[in-house]
């Protein structure tokens, strides 16, 4: 059964993410993720990601697909330093429209694994994970960026 994309009128969509403690809740979040991603991918949108809100769970685990059939879990991911930032465009299958939003060429991500390991990642150019950070922060990119179409 696929878990239903939850609209911008959802109020979940509008509220900060709680951290995730329990694992084992997160990975059966993750799975339900990653159906849901399997459900709208196409060959051409590798950079595809989710967050659990966007699905009904207000927790902060993000899954993104790397390729085909490879995907990556972020659990309780954030920020920790962005540099030359520049505009971007990006559309989400919670909201209509395409929309301009700053995003950054460099990044550093902290973010724990399934295991409670916590991870580090560099990001080089755009990346979902942008995107997903802001839905476990409550914030749609209607309300942080410009429509353009």
């Amino acid at each position: 059964m696929r878990s239903e994309i939850l609209r911008d009128q959802n109020k979940i969509l509008h509220t900060t993410c709680e951290a995730v403690t329990d694992f084992e809740e997160a990975k059966q979040i993750a799975e339900e993720l990653v159906e849901v991603i399997k459900s709208v991918a196409k060959f051409w949108n590798i950079w595809l990601g989710f967050a659990a809100n966007q699905i009904g769970y207000s927790k902060r685990i993000i899954v993104l697909r790397k390729g085909k059939d490879e995907y990556q879990i972020l659990i309780n991911p954030f920020l920790v330093q962005t540099r030359i930032p520049f505009p971007y465009l990006e559309r989400c299958y919670s909201t209509s429209g395409i929309y301009r939003v700053k995003r950054y060429l460099w990044a550093q991500v902290k973010y724990q694994d399934l295991q409670q390991q916590w991870q580090e990642m560099i990001l080089k150019g755009p990346s979902a994970v942008y995107h997903e950070i802001d839905h476990l922060e409550g914030i749609l990119i209607s309300e942080k960026g410009k429509r353009i179409f």
